[in-house]
């Protein structure tokens, strides 16, 4: 009797952790798969920020101007950054890539143009916002011309907008396929005690009494698996940020606070739902349905 006992112990413990795992493993993919996206995100921002477009004073405009300017250019929430360089300030740098004294061969002459270079936020990175805000810029009169590429700008988008749609892709299918296992998983855990069900309701229990235990369960199911999750999660970017030198992780903690928090959410709610429904469906079924 005793080995029975502890054999039925060992069988449920058993079972517990098995459930416990597979949901713990659907949701570390669901959560993989959340971290890749928002850094594919966050990437594609990166990029977007460092390319640049020149602004070029007219010959006519004084270096006052081209400061005027770079300070209202600033106050444009469209921009990221504005840096002023003077004509002076531009024979320096290509001093550092033609060599000192460059400009000997010239006379002394200056052939550079006062410069704006602009920065837009990721936000405004469209070809259309940017063209309209150019168009502005040129009809300035202190402005000669704007040099921008916007082949490298399409280039950036198309990418983003090809990658942005297969990762939603996945992610949604990854969504469909977590939702139908812990379901699935769910839904075998509560069947077996399809027997014990129906005793408690030959005894005359109620429907809100014989429910509780199991969402209690399921709940707890879901938000060990949401914890457990997380661990992979975090050790996954430990050995990341150990093997990506260079590269920070730590601006992004409170976003992956975040994400946790969200996982383990995720993880008791789905288990929480799928628990009543199942308990609902083995408490409406036939009698000899009971013995299958």
């Amino acid at each position: 009797m005793g080995n029975k006992k502890q054999y039925s112990k060992r069988s449920l413990l058993t079972a517990n952790f098995s459930t416990i795992l597979s949901i713990a493993l659907v949701l570390f993919m669901v959560a993989s798969m959340v971290l890749v996206s928002f850094h594919l995100w966050n990437l594609s921002s990166q990029v977007k920020e460092e390319v640049s477009f020149t602004v070029y004073m007219s010959d006519d405009a004084n270096s006052e101007q081209g400061k005027e300017l770079t300070k209202e250019l600033r106050k444009n929430p469209m921009i990221k950054s504005a840096d002023y360089i003077s004509k002076e300030d531009a024979a320096q740098m290509m001093d550092k890539v033609m060599g000192t004294g460059h400009l000997e061969v010239l006379d002394g002459f200056n052939p550079y143009q006062a410069s704006v270079q602009v920065n837009l936020k990721a936000e405004n990175f469209t070809v259309k916002q940017i063209k309209s805000f150019i168009t502005t810029l040129e009809a300035k009169e202190i402005v000669d011309s704007v040099d921008y590429r916007d082949d490298i700008i399409n280039n950036i988008n198309t990418v983003y907008h090809n990658a942005s749609a297969f990762f939603i892709i996945i992610l949604i299918a990854l969504l469909i396929i977590s939702m139908t296992l812990i379901n699935h998983t769910i839904n075998l855990t509560i069947r077996t005690k399809k027997m014990l069900i129906r005793s408690m309701q030959l005894v005359g229990a109620k429907s809100s009494f014989i429910r509780r235990p199991f969402l209690l369960k399921g709940l707890w199911l879901g938000l060990l698996g949401g914890l457990i999750a997380d661990v992979l999660a975090i050790l996954l970017i430990i050995w990341l940020s150990g093997s990506m030198d260079g590269f920070d992780f730590s601006p992004f903690y409170s976003f992956y606070a975040v994400v946790a928090i969200g996982i383990i959410v995720l993880g008791g709610t789905l288990t929480l739902i799928f628990s009543y429904f199942s308990v609902i469906r083995n408490m409406n079924l036939k009698n000899y349905k009971l013995y299958n």
